[in-house]
């Protein structure tokens, strides 16, 4: 069984990497000059593959944990929230038509007081008002965080590289590396010479996995921002960054590990041959990307 599992993770890899790389590295708009120009609010609208790609990875997520909410309130509208992460979008792209922020708050705690109202019974309301607002601002954080490095500051740190086919975007391709990395060399450590488990949320993670995903982080970022970053950031960023990663990464496994144990499912999907669901596979990510998004702007203040 292992090995027909690992069979699994190896064909969606080859299959998802080089699809996720052309994403990633796209320079164009998906939508038409002639198109973007009727829109008010912004003579042109820029709205990259990546974007659009981190925006469906979200949208999955989102269903993956509404899914298995509708576990614990099977009489539900946890539907209503996909309607507010629509306007979302729509608003990130369209800023005329966006509301500030705690009106977009504001506005998604409507949402989850009328589902609870309307579908909720009299005991277990708070409970399932909490979960379904909670995991609502977790994954639009993540999505507006992952669609928000395709412009400053990110951008001005890593420049793109539109000159040259398919690494237009290597500070990207460096952050996802380090995650993933990370991911995979915590668990191979950890298997190899792991012996002392330090969280009860998952007996397999160990010290010894955890600091080998950290060093791997540190390294891939290092020499990613070396490479790729503009010089006239400090190279040491590029540790901070790593470290950043190594951290929040794990936090986010955990995150959703604990997600997964109070649902009581195995796996948030099985959408991803060998790997699971997007929550599994994407779940570092969206945990580490609203803190690189706080770094980032906090490199440019100071830097910038």
């Amino acid at each position: 069984m292992a090995f027909q599992n690992l069979q699994k993770r190896l064909v969606s890899a080859l299959i998802v990497i080089p699809l996720g790389w052309v994403a990633v590295n796209a320079g164009f708009s998906v939508l038409p000059m002639w198109l973007t120009s009727h829109f008010p609010g912004s003579p042109r609208v820029l709205i990259y593959p990546g974007q659009v790609v981190s925006a469906i990875l979200v949208l999955m997520g989102c269903a993956e944990y509404l899914r298995m909410l509708s576990i614990r309130f099977p009489r539900n509208g946890f539907w209503l929230v996909y309607l507010w992460l629509i306007f979302q979008f729509l608003s990130f792209f369209f800023p005329s038509i966006s509301l500030s922020f705690r009106y977009d708050i504001y506005g998604l705690l409507l949402v989850v007081a009328a589902e609870a109202i309307v579908w909720g019974r009299a005991r277990g309301r708070w409970m399932r008002a909490s979960l379904l607002f909670s995991g609502t601002v977790f994954l639009s954080t993540a999505a507006f965080s992952l669609m928000h490095f395709y412009q400053v500051p990110f951008q001005k740190v890593f420049e793109p590289r539109f000159g040259i086919p398919m690494v237009s975007q290597m500070g990207l391709v460096t952050v996802f590396l380090a995650v993933f990395l990370c991911d995979s060399a915590a668990y191979f450590v950890g298997s190899w010479i792991g012996k002392h488990h330090f969280s009860s949320i998952s007996p397999r993670k160990t010290i010894e996995g955890s600091v080998g995903g950290l060093c791997a982080a540190i390294i891939i970022s290092t020499v990613g921002w070396y490479l790729f970053a503009d010089p006239l950031y400090p190279r040491s960023l590029g540790i901070v960054m790593g470290v950043l990663i190594g951290v929040f990464a794990q936090a986010g496994d955990l995150l959703v590990s604990l997600m997964k144990r109070y649902f009581k499912v195995k796996d948030a999907s099985d959408i991803i041959p060998g790997h699971g669901g997007i929550l599994d596979r994407f779940d570092s990510v969206f945990f580490t990307a609203p803190i690189l998004s706080v770094f980032f702007a906090l490199v440019e203040r100071v830097w910038g």
